[in-house]
């Protein structure tokens, strides 16, 4: 419980405080009655709140957070002679410079834009858990802002932070925010230990935790790397399934007829079908299981690395081939980078060394890891004993040897060369950088809220802190 130091207060007068010893020191805090009841014996018993330090030399306290909850009233930043403002002038300015904050106060008001400002910028230094924010503000100067925010009042904060004002929020940004070229889709999951919330459900786990999550889907702009707008929806929802939901709602607020890249995640009909209602064009990965994929490394893969196919990126060759993917007219390119197949070979290589270690140490037929060695080796278990004999299956080898280096990209837009759709297709790890950013550097892979409100309003100032 932080104790603020820094000022005093007068001791409230009303019914139920009280000031008493506590500890080996000597020292004497103010408690508040919070609750009266009676026992099991039927006797009187009461709850007490420490709500500050006693002062001996002016009879007043130095308040703590609970004094601000129970009396209602925010705390003052202390009027101190030295504060840090590098950090927090840098935010302001670039808040500022860059729109964000008109936007944030066209929304939500101008104080309000402040609060979220602020506790964005403690979160990118600081990390997503909100305790130590009362701390940090006493160290860090906000021109014209004089509130002290704890961690109770974040809370409040996160939870006041209507649906309203956040999608009036991103009508404004999105036009601010967003240029002319590509913008980046991508999904990741956000894992959480409230598992009453309706939108916390398990499923596929993108940090393989064993926890229940959300999923959080995020524009951003391929250019700028700017984040644009971003959907937060139930854990248990497949991308594939949620993604015209998704596109609807982008559409909502102005994520409309552009250039769209994501990955191979989002390969169906149904998915294809929704990017070429809403999008100017898409970029998808083409996942290389599939039929159409095979046909096309069947008929063109073998004799890639010619003159014709050369790109003007070092080692990477491509052949396009236009397709039909159900209704949906395009071109799928296959590429080769030579330089990755010599290294993915290479690792192959030192994989297999590892696995023929492996088996020559077993002295008993590994029924329970045949899936680990059945794709390289043929295995023969001995008609007497537990011993077996193994060989590499060079055929088997050679055929995921060929794979390597080979990647397909399917596109609507028949006008991009070969390298441009490499170029925007790659450029799709802004929104993997900026999932980084939020998982590392900001200690916001596991959110500590447990109503929708709160975490609605979290969510939204972590999406500011990007």
């Amino acid at each position: 419980m932080a104790v603020y130091n820094d000022s005093l207060v007068v001791i409230p007068n009303d019914e139920g405080v009280h000031v008493k010893s506590a500890g080996a020191k000597g020292e004497k805090y103010v408690y508040k009655y919070v609750k009266y009841f009676r026992n099991a014996e039927g006797k009187p018993r009461n709850k007490a709140k420490a709500i500050g330090k006693f002062d001996f030399g002016s009879g007043k306290m130095f308040p703590n957070s609970n004094y601000f909850d129970l009396y209602h009233i925010d705390p003052v930043l202390p009027d101190v002679e030295v504060w840090d403002y590098g950090y927090s002038f840098l935010v302001n300015k670039v808040c500022r410079d860059s729109g964000l904050f008109d936007c944030l106060a066209s929304a939500f008001g101008e104080l309000r834009a402040m609060d979220i400002t602020v506790m964005a910028s403690y979160i990118i230094r600081e990390g997503s858990a909100m305790d130590g924010i009362d701390d940090w503000l006493q160290r860090n100067y906000f021109p014209n802002y004089s509130r002290l925010l704890t961690s109770q009042s974040s809370s409040k904060i996160f939870a006041a932070l209507s649906a309203g004002q956040i999608n009036d929020f991103f009508v404004d940004w999105v036009k601010v925010a967003m240029g002319p070229g590509t913008v980046c889709y991508d999904v990741t999951s956000i894992s959480s230990y409230a598992e009453q919330m309706p939108s916390v459900e398990r499923g596929y786990n993108r940090d393989n935790e064993n926890l229940a999550q959300f999923n959080l889907g995020l524009f951003c702009d391929e250019s700028s790397k700017i984040p644009l707008y971003y959907n937060r929806y139930n854990g248990s929802l497949t991308d594939k399934t949620n993604l015209s939901y998704v596109l609807a709602n982008a559409k909502a607020v102005g994520i409309n007829q552009v250039k769209m890249v994501v990955d191979g995640g989002f390969w169906s009909e149904e998915c294809l079908t929704s990017l070429c209602s809403l999008c100017e064009s898409f970029i998808v990965g083409m996942p290389s299981h599939l039929k159409e994929s095979q046909n096309i490394f069947a008929s063109h893969g073998e004799n890639i690395m010619n003159y014709a196919n050369e790109l003007d990126i070092p080692h990477i060759y491509c052949v396009p081939v236009e397709v039909l993917v159900g209704s949906i007219y395009g071109k799928a390119l296959l590429y080769f980078d030579a330089w990755n197949h010599l290294h993915l070979c290479k690792e192959l290589s030192e994989h297999l060394n590892r696995l023929k270690a492996e088996l020559a140490d077993l002295k008993r037929y590994p029924k329970s890891k045949l899936k680990r060695y059945e794709p390289y080796f043929s295995l023969t278990k001995h008609e007497k004993g537990s011993g077996f004999d193994y060989a590499v299956d060079v055929d088997k080898v050679e055929n995921i040897r060929k794979r390597k280096g080979y990647f397909l990209i399917f596109t609507t837009d028949m006008e991009s060369t070969p390298e441009d759709t490499l170029y925007h297709y790659r450029a799709k790890y802004a929104a993997e950088k900026l999932f980084d950013q939020i998982k590392c550097d900001i200690d916001g892979n596991r959110v500590r809220t447990h109503n929708e409100q709160p975490t609605d309003g979290k969510v939204f100032v972590t999406f500011i802190a990007c």
